[in-house]
Order: structure tokens, then C-alpha cells, then sequence
């Protein structure tokens, strides 16, 4: 799937925030986006498949972007493309976190709150050396004691059906652990069943703090 810019997509939908004052094209890849604070960002709005580093650099080549915001919801943008966005001033985030971060102070570094608060708290766990991100949504448990690393992908439902582990099974294929990290969801039979069957498992936030101990 070739990088596509979603700029003229981009302006009506970002100008309906309420943080947000105005907003124009600037170029053919960036638009301009001023904020009800007086603060002015600039943003990338693209579609493409995943979103590696190489799409980082190429969409930077094109002009300055405080923020790469990546448009589709089923899209990825690899971590290590993050991280070069970073490195070079600017940052990645997916529609959603550009939404919410457009009511922060700073709008770089922002990252959706369910994974934000997954990652803090089993970063902290005692058999827990440390969180690798691999996506925006997954990361590895590296845990101590030569246990076993630890693959999670995190989605959020109140009612976890199969079809909803199927979506994230797709988006996640490798992946060990299947988290709902809303605190009140819970997983129907058939999605236990299916998760059985495809040998992954699925947990709640505490129930996979509960396991972590366990090889």
C-alpha cells in the first residue's frame, strides 16, 4: 500500500475540534493547524498499511510536521518509526491520539490512554524487566529470571465477542496476549473459545498482572 497524504480529507475534521480554532493546507502534505490557545501545529495526515521509518523520513523530506498523524484505524506505525520521528523533532499518532492531544499543552509524546496506562503499570510489575513497544497498540514483557517474553496487544470493548478478537488477531497475528484494558469489559464464551483455539489468551488488566509470576 503505497503512503498516501490526506490533507483536503483532513482540514474539515480536525477543524470541528473544539481546541481547535482554524485550520488550512498548507502544502500538498501538511496542514496548518491553529489552536484556541494561539498555538500553531502542523500536521501530516497519511494512509499507508504500516508506517515504518523510511515513510517517516520520506514524509519529513517534504517540510517540517510537528505531528504524522497516521489516518487509518487499521493501520500500524512501527515504534521504531516513532522514535525516529522524534529524533528529528517531530512525532507519530494515530487519529485518535491527535484528537486528544490537541487539548494538551504540549501536543508531541501524547499516546492513547489505555495503552499509556497499560504500559506503566506492567512496567512496574516485579517480574517485569522492562516494556518494549512494538506498535502503537502491542508491546513485549521481557521478564526476569530467563521467563519467557510476553507479547500483548491492547484493545478496549465492554462487551469482547469473537469478532472483535478476530479484528485483533488480524491486526496482531504474533501475538501471545490479548488485552481488553477497559476495567469493565468483559469477554463473551465465544471469544474464549476462539482464543483457545487460536492459542492465544485473553485477560483483563488484573488478571494479567495476576499471571506474570507464571511461566
Amino acid at each position: 500500500m503505497p503512503l498516501n497524504y490526506l490533507t483536503d480529507w483532513f482540514v474539515p475534521k480536525i477543524s470541528d475540534h473544539g481546541d481547535v480554532a482554524s485550520a488550512s493546507r498548507s502544502t500538498s502534505s501538511l496542514v496548518k493547524v491553529e489552536r484556541r490557545n494561539g498555538t500553531n501545529v502542523t500536521i501530516a495526515p497519511v494512509s499507508v498499511l504500516t508506517l515504518t521509518e523510511a515513510h517517516v523520513n520520506e514524509i519529513l523530506a517534504q517540510g517540517d510536521a510537528t505531528i504524522i498523524c497516521l489516518v487509518p484505524k487499521a493501520a500500524h506505525y512501527l515504534w521504531s518509526a516513532r522514535n525516529r520521528a522524534q529524533d528529528l523533532g517531530s512525532d507519530v499518532q494515530t487519529m485518535n491520539e491527535v484528537f486528544w492531544a490537541m487539548g494538551e499543552k504540549d501536543v508531541q509524546g501524547f499516546l492513547s490512554k489505555n495503552v499509556s496506562y497499560a504500559r506503566r503499570a506492567l512496567g512496574q510489575h516485579s517480574h517485569v524487566q522492562r516494556v518494549e513497544m512494538i506498535c502503537e497498540a502491542s508491546m513485549r514483557l521481557v521478564r526476569h529470571g530467563g521467563m519467557p517474553d510476553i507479547r500483548v496487544s491492547i484493545d478496549y470493548g465492554y462487551e469482547f465477542g469473537e469478532e472483535t478478537l478476530m479484528q485483533s488477531l488480524e491486526r496482531h497475528p504474533l501475538t501471545d496476549v490479548v488485552l481488553n484494558s477497559n476495567p469493565n469489559g468483559r469477554f463473551t464464551s465465544a471469544a474464549l473459545a476462539h482464543a483457545e483455539n487460536a492459542g492465544v489468551r485473553l485477560h483483563s488488566m488484573s488478571s494479567l498482572m495476576g499471571t506474570l509470576s507464571s511461566p
